[in-house]
């Protein structure tokens, strides 16, 4: 063993597209404004995730997220950090069932009380990979560290580990206090998430760009969008994208100018 320490950067034009759309309104509004500070509900920001016109909005300008944010109609910060973890392959197939029951359309379902702390903020639907581990050291008494080996082991699928683990987590509710039947429930409720749920600080730092995005296009369109332009100006499909944008919202756009 060596020790090295392996590290993954990732680069997001997006952040160029920020930083960018500040420098334009500060030119031309002077407003400088500080992305640290921004407001977390500006009801215009709301107003356009809810519209579902999200185009050039990181992470939420897909047709099929369009649509599911559209029908969330977000209203909080936690909402849309929550779809951004649920779309994708696996947890998409509860989307349905976080939206119903955000808007009082299903009844939202705990197990058992004690779930409802943990689940909360999600509307009973398991989302984040901290919940699993929240639901294991509640019911079953693991330590934070045991209940993430717990939930990497459940993640293989592999039934021998399965039977081991529910043996033991059962076990483990039933020494604190829980009823057998109760336990197998909860169980049954957090198996099939083990293996995709999404870690809650990756999905909050992507939903943070998502919002911050959104607040500018909505507060400040036309900076944003030329921001946008000016980033992706070698990308003939996105400046098209971008185009059609402006036409929408009843922006002008110009063609070059070898004078300017």
């Amino acid at each position: 063993r060596i020790g090295l320490l392996k590290m993954d950067f990732l680069g997001l034009a997006n952040l160029t597209i920020l930083g960018r759309a500040r420098e334009i309104i500060y030119q031309n509004r002077g407003v400088d404004i500080d992305l640290h500070h921004t407001p977390m509900d500006d009801t215009k920001t709301f107003d356009l995730l809810s519209s579902g016109e999200t185009a050039g909005i990181f992470q939420l300008e897909g047709a099929g997220m369009r649509r599911y944010i559209k029908e969330l109609k977000p209203t909080t910060f936690s909402d849309i950090s929550a779809m951004v973890a649920l779309y994708r392959p696996g947890p998409m197939e509860h989307i349905p069932t976080f939206i119903k029951a955000k808007h009082g359309i299903e009844p939202i379902h705990y197990p058992h009380p004690a779930l409802a702390s943990i689940l909360e903020e999600t509307y009973g639907v398991i989302v984040y990979q901290e919940q699993v581990l929240f639901i294991a050291q509640a019911f079953a008494g693991y330590s934070l560290g045991q209940a993430d080996v717990f939930r990497k082991a459940m993640g293989k699928k592999i039934p021998e580990v399965m039977r081991k683990e529910r043996r033991n987590f059962i076990a483990g509710a039933k020494q604190n206090g829980f009823s057998a039947e109760v336990a197998s429930e909860v169980f049954a409720l957090i198996e099939p998430f083990a293996g995709y749920a999404f870690n809650k600080a990756h999905s909050v730092s992507y939903a943070l760009i998502a919002y911050h995005t959104a607040y500018l296009k909505a507060n400040y369109p036309a900076e944003y969008i030329t921001a946008f332009l000016i980033t992706n100006a070698g990308q003939s499909e996105k400046v098209a994208s971008a185009i059609a944008e402006c036409r929408r919202l009843g922006i002008s756009v110009l063609p070059p100018d070898i004078n300017r």
